[in-house]
């Protein structure tokens, strides 16, 4: 399978939802929807609050409903390439699996989102706990997974990604060493929320550099001592 492929999709996961809780926020600020800051630092507002309502409520889930498609088969056609590449069926089957379960509970958070009720709430929270998750998983899984294939060109790459999967954890404890200093749980939770998918979207530019590296053999794994 062609690694530009799964380059193009790395990208997507990588740039749109970023850019789409960006926009989003910013529509938001415009209806006076939420408050205006620089979420990142101060934790003014959520990420969900900014696909809650509309006009800003249409470019948000536009934009996850199409990412959940993308999350399915970059991990879906990673499987594939990591498995031709002579990875054990155990570990590429769950690759696939962690793929299905983050794009299924980024479908459910994206879809619930703006509902009411303690109900919809609670299954809110489920998607994007799920997601999270999930997403974590793949990233120490795909580590593994990919170790052995590394090539000289995706060295430095390899532990790019071993950094910033470590990253995640420790911006949760952040938070809550933050929260124990006496910061607003609130926007602490809010802040550290916006920071951990900009980490997302790093890990996934590093994963679309490696299969660029890799797109020179057209999709066929490279051993490293080629």
């Amino acid at each position: 399978m062609p690694t530009n492929d799964l380059r193009a999709l790395a990208l997507w996961m990588a740039v749109v939802p970023l850019v789409t809780f960006n926009v989003s926020y910013l529509i938001a600020v415009a209806y006076e929807h939420v408050p205006a800051c620089i979420p990142y630092l101060s934790g003014c507002t959520s990420v969900s609050s900014t696909g809650r309502m509309l006009p800003e409520s249409l470019v948000f889930k536009a934009g996850m409903l199409s990412t959940v498609v993308v999350v399915a088969l970059l991990w879906h056609r990673s499987a594939n390439f990591l498995r031709s590449a002579g990875q054990a069926p155990l570990g590429v089957n769950l690759l696939r699996v962690l793929g299905m379960l983050a794009a299924t509970s980024l479908m459910l958070y994206a879809v619930i989102l703006g509902g009411k009720g303690d109900e919809l709430r609670l299954l809110r929270r489920i998607g994007i706990d799920g997601f999270a998750l999930s997403n974590l998983l793949i990233q120490i899984t795909f580590i593994v997974l990919y170790r052995p294939m590394r090539i000289t060109a995706t060295q430095k790459l390899f532990r790019w990604l071993v950094v910033i999967c470590i990253a995640l954890p420790l911006l949760g404890v952040a938070a809550e060493v933050a929260k124990a200093v006496g910061m607003p749980r609130r926007a602490t939770n809010n802040a550290v929320a916006w920071n951990a998918f900009v980490v997302v979207s790093a890990y996934y530019a590093v994963v679309a550099r490696i299969w660029w590296h890799h797109g020179i053999s057209g999709g066929r794994p490279t051993s490293p001592s080629e």
